[in-house]
């Protein structure tokens, strides 16, 4: 079965990357991806790489701050919405807490992203280039397509590959590498030729994607030469080069292909951008005088200035004076949401409920379904203890964004909390199975139908439950092709 391969293959990688050595031209794990007619179809893509999904969030440090995530999934869709190569309309957008600058994707529509490619990558159009490269491995199909290039492959060797991927993208490549080697992906890996055609495709598409969405797309170059740059000082690749091989030809095409482009926009750094990427830099440093040093090393805005001294005083604890230094900015530009939503934060932070909840109605009265407002009010429920209130917006949250395995954990918490034993079961058995852990998932549906009997709770709830779990089984059964 898929999904227990992909188990078996991650424990044994980790054997695997004591025990073996890969010479440094075979130092190319392929990254994943989706888009026309091959022996491994669209379906299978999808259930594959959701059953991946499920062990990396069982497996991985998850970075979930509801403001970086939105910003991310927004710039995905973007660049996904000028590639015309791309047939999956669902993506997943994983960013990964891992100071490793890498970026990866998986078959199915997965997006892969660590924190350190945002402290890496000074401007939005250099993050944007990396994502638009791995979408590109995606709409190429080019997991399908290395698959079937290697004679005699089976499921077992996608579980392989998947396994390698998975310990890759966890900052370990070295051991991915390795987990590759000890399968039938080790013939794959010597198609060294596909591979280098893979990352020029993924190259050439990912400019042609960043031209259409209004990016430069010399930012795409100018990001592998910082890349190598990195490589040649420190005497080791950055992780993103061990998993896509990096030569001198293939900067050089990538330079003579964004020329033949020819594309009038000029480079983007992005008021956005750069007050996304101070968050990370401040959670990355344990010292807020360090995560300030090095967020002004990159000249940043007088905007962004603030922003970063606010985010000092709030680490340090100085809520008021973090407050006062933001309200300026604020009241200067109420449309800009990243500023306002830190503003309510700490207003959150501090305890100030009353205008901590006037400045949250008045984001969500301008942008309605702003889902990091959403989540932060009902944080704000939850921290006064109002689990009713927070069980509610939750709730709400949840039915928009049901693939969030936090926003079910939050609920499943507010619910217990207010007394609505039957829902707190329901949402930990969503939790569960979002963390590829169905067995617990059935345990937490077979208790909220007690909970629902125990309490005479009409028919058609433990008919909902039942059927909740019917489709649970059917899913664990797609993943485990």
């Amino acid at each position: 079965m898929l999904l227990r391969a992909v188990k078996h293959y991650f424990t044994l990688s980790l054997f695997l990357a004591a025990s073996l050595s890969i010479p440094a031209p075979a130092q190319d794990l392929p990254t994943l991806g989706y888009g026309s007619s091959y022996d491994v179809s669209l379906h299978q893509e999808r259930h594959l790489g959701q059953g991946w999904l499920r062990q990396f969030r069982a497996q991985s440090r998850i970075y979930y701050d509801p403001l970086v995530q939105n910003y991310t999934e927004g710039l995905v869709q973007r660049l996904a919405a000028y590639n015309s190569d791309l047939e999956q309309p669902e993506l997943d957008v994983l960013v990964v807490d891992q100071r490793q600058l890498n970026a990866f994707a998986v078959p199915g529509g997965i997006i892969g992203v660590h924190t350190g490619l945002f402290t890496f990558a000074t401007h939005e159009d250099e993050f944007a280039s990396v994502m638009a490269h791995e979408l590109a491995h995606i709409s190429q199909r080019h997991f399908a397509r290395r698959v079937e290039a290697a004679s005699g492959a089976q499921w077992s060797t996608m579980a392989g590959l998947l396994a390698g991927i998975l310990v890759a993208s966890q900052g370990h490549a070295d051991a991915g590498i390795a987990a590759i080697a000890g399968t039938q992906a080790a013939a794959i890996q010597n198609q060294l030729s596909w591979s280098r055609i893979y990352e020029q495709e993924a190259d050439r598409m990912g400019m042609e994607t960043l031209a259409a969405a209004g990016y430069s797309p010399e930012a795409m170059p100018a990001m592998f030469q910082k890349m190598q740059r990195i490589a040649s000082l420190s005497g080791r690749p950055p992780e993103f080069l061990m998993t896509h091989p990096l030569t001198q030809s293939r900067i050089a095409d990538a330079w003579s292909r964004s020329d033949q482009l020819k594309s009038r926009s000029e480079r983007i750094k992005d008021r956005d951008y750069e007050l996304i990427r101070a968050r990370i830099i401040f959670h990355q440093e344990a010292e807020g005088e360090d995560a300030q040093r090095l967020f002004l090393q990159q000249d940043p805005s007088e905007a962004g200035r603030v922003y970063a001294q606010v985010l000092r005083d709030k680490q340090a604890g100085r809520l008021q004076e973090a407050i006062s230094s933001l309200q300026q900015l604020a009241d200067d530009h109420p449309e800009w949401l990243a500023v306002q939503y830190l503003l309510a934060e700490l207003l959150v932070d501090a305890e100030d409920w009353d205008a901590a909840q006037q400045r949250l109605d008045d984001l969500l009265a301008f942008t309605p379904g702003y889902y990091p407002a959403r989540y932060l009010l009902a944080d704000h429920y939850a921290k006064q203890q109002k689990w009713s209130q927070a069980r509610q917006e939750f709730r709400r949250l949840s039915r928009d964004r049901p693939r969030d395995a936090q926003i079910w954990f939050q609920l499943a918490e507010a619910a217990g909390k207010s007394d609505r034993p039957v829902e707190l079961h329901q949402a930990r058995a969503e939790y569960f199975q979002l963390t590829g852990r169905f067995r617990q998932a059935f345990s937490q549906l077979e208790l909220a139908s007690e909970k629902a009997r125990e309490a005479d709770q009409p028919w058609q709830l433990r008919e909902v439950i039942r059927e909740r779990r019917r489709q649970l089984e059917e899913m664990q059964s797609l993943m485990d092709i």
